[in-house]
């Protein structure tokens, strides 16, 4: 389950409800998912042929705690292959407290087109995708049925939790009387075990702690930890006593040479060892540079997880803005409307869409963040999300933020979350984005390292705002 075993958010498998007749079926396989050797939940394949071409269909359960908090969650996905093999379309679904989010996409020459609808609010992408691309699930219906030694491929995949495009590289190996299958992009592999016929013995992802495995059959060095996503990504650290002007901080981990750290007019990397990495983030304007006409294009744009075309978000947009002074007040006021609005600060979603947030009134840092974005974009103010992490007294954890685009000034930290406009060096910044596919699968990505066991940040001095 190569495509289905990146990382928490992107766990998607969908059981067909169709039913098959015994000789058309290709592969069919329940799975128990483990987090830090905890059971968290089970995947289930069924992959399906016919005269009309193959429909691989996955479906995840998952329930993982987050703190006090757990959150339930179930995605399908089903992809629709021609008769030849080619990939045609396939349907993922994610259903969690915040609703059901639907996302269609079909490959259309050098284009994906997706559809992606929540809470009656539909938004339609268009996205560039390299020639020849397939489906990440195509691609591992692929591999798990040309099994052989010393196989190499390296293919544009669309991952089609997020719709993004990615380069992906899968080798196989022959193991004993079955294969190994390794399955990377953007640094993060898979690797899983297949007997002879391709079906899976054990995978895991090791950097996110991830293991499933047929149920019953446990493999023996599964180990014991945690699966609180919480206590994960959260470390107890020197308390910054803010409000602070600079904030340097410690990054340890056992990839230190290879773990990205962005730097720009804001923060910058003073220390690097092989296990270590020292960050000095001060107060200011994250980047001066003004904004060419493409970027500012996508920095504007409607995405799926914000419909800012939505009559809900633009007239929402436009009463709490009316009569401010400026596009600095305009975002303030929104900022501080996103603080107020969500009024059940809780972790028992996902990833909600803005519509759904602005709707329930509730959710985490991500739904501020992903709710005030789609405002400001509604009211003609760039934006970008950042993942990193904040403190909050005496502690470190994984947050997501806001950065907006003023004209004359650059690019601006606002978080929502604690309603604070501009937000102060008590962040550090790991990965900067929006919901846009592409830059969502990169935001993720930052989510996931720091789940690596192993992985803290600590504060390691501050300097008081004067």
């Amino acid at each position: 389950m190569r495509s289905s075993l990146l990382f928490g958010p992107l766990l998607s498998l969908a059981l067909s409800a169709t039913p098959a007749r015994a000789d058309d079926v290709l592969l069919q396989q329940t799975l128990a998912v483990t987090l830090g050797g905890q059971e968290v939940g089970t995947m289930e394949a069924l992959d399906v042929k016919s005269a009309s071409g193959t429909t691989l269909s996955r479906v995840t359960k998952l329930s993982v705690q987050r703190g006090a908090t757990t959150n339930d969650m179930t995605t399908e996905t089903v992809v629709k292959l021609a008769p030849d093999g080619a990939p045609v379309s396939y349907r993922y679904t994610r259903t969690d407290k915040s609703g059901s989010l639907v996302t269609e996409g079909r490959l259309a020459g050098d284009k994906l087109e997706l559809v992606t609808t929540q809470n009656g609010a539909k938004v339609k992408n268009s996205i560039p995708v390299p020639a020849g691309s397939t489906f990440a699930l195509a691609l591992e219906h692929e591999t798990r049925t040309h099994l052989k030694d010393g196989v190499t491929l390296d293919k544009s995949v669309v991952l089609e939790e997020m719709g993004a495009p990615v380069a992906m590289k899968v080798t196989i190996k022959k193991k004993g009387a079955g294969f190994l299958i390794s399955s990377t992009f953007a640094s993060l592999t898979t690797d899983e075990e297949v007997d002879a016929g391709g079906r899976t013995v054990v995978a895991r992802t090791p950097a996110v702690g991830i293991v499933a495995y047929p149920i019953g059959r446990a493999p023996a060095d599964l180990g014991t930890g945690t699966a609180d996503l919480l206590a994960l990504s959260t470390w107890v650290t020197k308390d910054v006593g803010t409000p602070a002007s600079r904030v340097r901080y410690r990054v340890t981990t056992s990839d230190a040479a290879a773990f990205v750290v962005p730097e720009d007019d804001r923060q910058r990397v003073t220390k690097r060892t092989a296990t270590t990495i020292d960050i000095e983030v001060t107060s200011g304007v994250s980047s001066k540079a003004p904004l060419d006409d493409a970027k500012r294009k996508k920095a504007l744009a409607a995405t799926p997880y914000e419909a800012i075309d939505d009559p809900r978000i633009k007239s929402t947009a436009a009463a709490v803005t009316k009569g401010a002074k400026g596009k600095k007040d305009e975002v303030a006021r929104l900022v501080r409307f996103v603080f107020e609005h969500v009024e059940q600060k809780g972790l028992d979603r996902g990833y909600a869409p803005a519509v759904a947030t602005l709707e329930s009134k509730a959710g985490d840092c991500t739904e501020h963040s992903v709710l005030l974005s789609a405002l400001l974009r509604a009211r003609g103010i760039p934006t970008r999300l950042v993942d990193g992490v904040v403190v909050d007294q005496t502690r470190a954890g994984y947050h997501e933020w806001v950065e907006v685009y003023l004209d004359g000034e650059g690019f601006i930290a606002a978080d929502p979350t604690f309603g604070v406009f501009p937000a102060g060096p008590e962040r550090l910044k790991l990965a900067e984005g929006s919901t846009w596919p592409d830059e969502h699968v990169v935001l993720s990505l930052a989510a996931a390292r720091l789940l690596k066991p192993g992985t803290r940040v600590d504060v390691l001095e501050t300097a008081p705002a004067r």
